[in-house]
């Protein structure tokens, strides 16, 4: 028996979890062979055996993951499905098969799902939005699914809407707010990483307490660098220094942040001297850490901290810098 066939097998007689998580074993092992994996996907999802169906939505979503030239097919081909489906596992597999071909056609669908009765589904839901999409209709499915019943899914939709979601706003902060308490540890640090990346000074407490604790995650280093508070400083200096806690001690430390600001004022300054027709703005970024300059139209980007690395603080040869950078002659992606 083939691996494919297997897994099906195993689906249509599970008994317990362990089935299922063996058959995503075979799963794994079949998208090595991409061509065969994604034939007996599309076949598999027109079966009237929903093991049959669920096996080909996780093959098809597998396989769409890593060969982007089969999201589109692969999203047609499970859009078609759902339409009839009423098996709830086949529901799961098709809400995590379009996630998996982060095309915002599937969000209409996903929307749809997010009120399934049952938590894999809306598991998976949480799992794949926001698409790249944050209009009304997804930050209120998002909200909703952040107060699930369901530790797993809340933990997803409060990452998904905290971290992964770059909008801001009251409901957002309020859905954030009443996770801070949760009896998931996991939900609970998403809540406050949320918070701490749309820079909410309230949120201070909460943060330091995760550094006391040890708890957290380069996640939560990001958020700490995006909320830049210098009563964070001592506590992130109890820490051995990595990039996610020089980063986050860069933004949080006053004299940090000041060299660095002075350093983006003189780099403007030599870009006008050098480059005196460019069209170019430094800017920072609400839900992301440190400052970016943008040229081109906004087609050209540079972290500035790392033309600051580049150029060992000299904002003259930033500036020329950027003009390598910008010169035909020279290849054309960002070094920075």
């Amino acid at each position: 028996m083939d691996v494919i066939a297997e897994a099906v097998e195993l689906i249509r007689n599970a008994t317990c979890p362990g089935d299922h998580d063996q058959a995503w074993e075979l799963v794994g092992r079949a998208i090595e062979d991409r061509e065969t994996a994604a034939g007996r996907g599309f076949a598999l999802v027109r079966s009237p055996d929903p093991a049959e169906r669920k096996i080909g939505c996780d093959l098809l979503g597998s396989v769409a993951q890593v060969e982007e030239s089969l999201r589109e097919p692969v999203l047609l081909a499970v859009l078609e499905l759902v339409t009839a489906e009423t098996d709830h596992a086949v529901h799961a597999s098709i809400a995590r098969a379009l996630g998996c071909t982060g095309d915002e056609r599937a969000v209409p669908e996903l929307l749809r799902l997010a009120e399934h009765p049952d938590e894999d589904v809306r598991f998976y839901v949480a799992w794949s939005l926001p698409l790249g999409r944050a209009d009304d209709a997804v930050i209120e499915a998002l909200i909703r699914l952040s107060a699930d019943p369901e530790d797993e899914v809340r933990d997803w939709a409060t990452f998904a809407l905290g971290t992964q979601c770059q909008a801001d706003g009251r409901a957002i902060r309020e859905a954030l707010w009443a996770r801070v308490g949760d009896q998931d540890t996991e939900a609970r640090e998403e809540a406050i990483a949320g918070l701490a990346r749309r820079r909410d000074r309230r949120v201070v407490p909460h943060v330091a307490r995760l550094l006391d604790n040890g708890g957290f995650s380069s996640n939560t280093l990001t958020a700490i660098a995006c909320l830049g508070d210098p009563a964070l400083v001592p506590y992130l200096e109890d820490f051995e220094e990595d990039q996610g806690v020089t980063d986050a001690l860069g933004e949080c430390e006053p004299a940090s942040r000041a060299a660095r600001d002075a350093f983006a004022a003189g780099l403007a300054e030599a870009l006008h001297a050098r480059l005196p027709e460019l069209d170019f703005g430094v800017y920072g970024e609400i839900c992301e850490p440190g400052l970016t300059l943008a040229a081109c139209g906004d087609r050209r980007h540079w972290s500035i901290e790392r033309l600051r690395d580049r150029a060992s603080g000299d904002p003259v040869h930033a500036a020329a810098l950027v003009a390598d950078d910008l010169s035909p002659t020279e290849p054309a992606s960002d070094a920075a």
